[in-house]
């Protein structure tokens, strides 16, 4: 079959598993021989921020579906899972809002064929790898058609019950007009401290701060609509976000809240030659002096490291002065924007409830 023929399959497979269970509840599984520990393994692969390995999971089935001699636990690369998944499953799942990335296996499988104890080693978190290994080892080695039909049944009934779980939390709008721009911005350092999402949204916030500081000039903030595809060097980005100014880059800006270190350095270096923007400032938006306490040679906010010059501002003193910029209804245009993408189905239960928690709280 062609390609496209092909990857339309993966899609339809998908949909017609998360339609089957749709109305499916837990009792239906309780007879499972191995349900208890079916349980905990979907528990440990799906309720978690790393979408990844679960992508992995749903690849492999679908690659079974589509060759029945395909071996996912020793072979995975055969099924071709990044046409499959980018152009098939993922289309899927956003249909059923299941929540994913673009890429979600390639992200975590790394070219690797055999999916093991030592592929799981290599991963972060590692149980949720595991978990991932043990569910497809266990559908693999079930003899039984019906019973193994029924656990992957299982682990799409679980995957649609985590997405309604997330859909099912709304995000409490801010009414109360008279909470100071001061009080809004204690509460997104607390909630970008709190609830980063490996970066996700620490990059989110800045990029939206920027975004409306520069609202009413030629200047564009470019980036923040791309932070959970893909790191610099993968996506041939010069930094987290850039300052565009009628075509021309000026100023880069790196946002994280982990420590940087001089393997994080070198990977700015050689994505800022790779786009040819070396000759541009780079700001480093992040926590201090935490975050650069491995770093030597600092000093009043700057580090020169391999003839290039790094600037560093902290996270929590720039939300606070850029919001004491900003006017009361661009303070709510911020609000709403950050609202609206916490809210979305894409959002893990905990940055949610995270949210909610902060913004709930007049204090």
């Amino acid at each position: 079959m062609n390609i496209k023929t092909r990857n339309e399959k993966a899609k339809q497979f998908v949909l017609d598993q998360l339609s089957m269970v749709l109305q499916l509840n837990e009792n239906d599984f309780t007879e499972l021989p191995n349900y208890e520990q079916l349980k905990t393994i979907t528990q440990d692969l799906i309720y978690v921020k790393a979408m990844g390995f679960r992508g992995v999971v749903a690849t492999a089935l679908t690659g079974k579906f589509l060759d029945n001699s395909f071996d996912y636990l020793n072979n995975f690369y055969a099924c071709n899972p990044r046409s499959i998944f980018e152009n098939g499953i993922f289309y899927a799942f956003q249909k059923m809002k299941i929540p994913c990335g673009k890429s979600d296996p390639l992200n975590v499988a790394k070219n690797i064929n055999v999916l093991d104890e030592n592929w799981a080693k290599g991963r972060r978190p590692q149980k949720t790898a595991m978990a991932a290994v043990g569910l497809l080892r266990i559908i693999n080695n079930e003899s039984d058609n019906a019973t193994q039909q029924k656990i992957i049944n299982y682990f799409f009934f679980r995957l649609l019950s985590y997405s309604q779980e997330c859909s099912s939390i709304i995000i409490q709008p801010i009414h109360d007009e008279t909470i100071s721009n001061q009080l809004i911005a204690s509460k997104l350092v607390k909630f970008v401290l709190g609830y980063p999402e490996s970066g996700t949204i620490p990059q989110l916030v800045i990029s939206k701060i920027l975004s409306l500081i520069y609202k009413n000039s030629n200047i564009r903030v470019i980036g923040g609509d791309e932070s959970v595809f893909g790191t610099n060097t993968t996506s041939k980005k010069p930094a987290d976000l850039w300052i565009n100014n009628d075509g021309e880059i000026s100023n880069l800006y790196e946002i994280t809240v982990k420590k940087i270190d001089y393997k994080r350095l070198d990977d700015s270096i050689q994505s800022l030659a790779d786009t040819n923007c070396l000759d541009k400032p780079v700001i480093f938006i992040c926590r201090l002096p935490e975050d650069i306490n491995t770093l030597g040679g600092y000093q009043d906010g700057t580090l020169i490291y391999n003839n290039k010059s790094f600037n560093f501002i902290d996270i929590s003193e720039f939300i606070r002065t850029a919001i004491a910029l900003l006017s009361p209804n661009t303070i709510n245009l911020l609000i709403t924007d950050i609202e609206e993408f916490v809210g979305s189905y894409m959002r893990p239960i905990k940055t949610k409830n995270g949210w909610n928690e902060i913004f709930s709280n007049q204090e």
